[in-house]
């Protein structure tokens, strides 16, 4: 069978093709050319919001629909001689588009700017302001920096590797997400002194915290798992 020769078809045709196709297929349709982009982004339909995360633990950027399904683009490390190569972000990177994947494979040399690059790329097709939520580990720490200066601490930060004192201590001090989900602290790290202002804190590892901390931090919203609301309750408090 002939490949369709969709550019050339009438720009109202086109415009309804574009407007039907799901996000699993915008986003390789997207990579044929630069006006291929230009034409996807302007009519892809848009009635749906669409939420962006970066797992740095995977090394892969997804798109959540809001039926729960997610679309994604992993990064792998090094190269590939049999990919094809795409623009993404201004970068050629050798891509592998075939469905045994349940995604894309992309690969680069610096593993974090390729997640940046992806990262930029769907939140430009896609029109998404910010991610909405994002996982570190001590590889991909960098992540940080970036959502940083893109939109300061607008976000939904997982930890769930263990993290030593020093560099839990350096992410409550330069990135305070808006909401801290952690697994990764160890159980007698102090976080209420490091951490004084949060939306919501989510914790899901022992951790050493008092009644008296809790009163000192202004946290909007507080989440412990049972093993430590029972550690909690049977700690003393003395008034102040």
């Amino acid at each position: 069978m002939s490949a369709l020769p969709i550019l050339e078809l009438p720009i109202l045709v086109l415009m309804k093709i574009l407007r039907i196709i799901d996000v699993e297929t915008v986003i390789p349709i997207s990579l044929c050319s630069r006006k291929m982009y230009h034409l996807v982004k302007t009519f892809r339909d848009k009635s749906d919001t669409l939420r962006l995360k970066m797992d740095g633990i995977d090394l892969r950027v997804q798109l959540a629909t809001p039926d729960g399904n997610y679309h994604e683009v992993e990064v792998v490390a090094g190269t590939s001689e049999t990919a094809e190569r795409v623009k993404i972000d201004g970068h050629l990177v050798p891509i592998d588009r075939s469905r045994k994947h349940h995604g894309w494979n992309t690969y680069w040399d610096d593993k974090v700017k390729g997640m940046q690059s992806i990262m930029e790329y769907l939140s430009d097709l896609f029109g998404i302001k910010n991610v909405t939520t994002i996982i570190v580990t001590r590889g991909t720490m960098r992540l940080l920096d970036i959502l940083k200066e893109r939109q300061e601490n607008d976000y939904e930060l997982v930890i769930y590797h263990q993290l030593s004192e020093k560099e839990s201590h350096f992410i409550l001090e330069n990135h305070p997400a808006k909401v801290l989900r952690i697994e990764g602290f160890s159980h007698n790290f102090p976080i209420a002194k490091h951490l004084k202002s949060i939306d919501s804190l989510i914790v899901g590892s022992k951790l050493s915290i008092t009644l008296d901390d809790l009163l000192d931090m202004d946290c909007v919203e507080l989440v412990l798992m049972e093993t430590i609301s029972d550690w909690l309750e049977h700690r003393p408090y003395k008034p102040r």
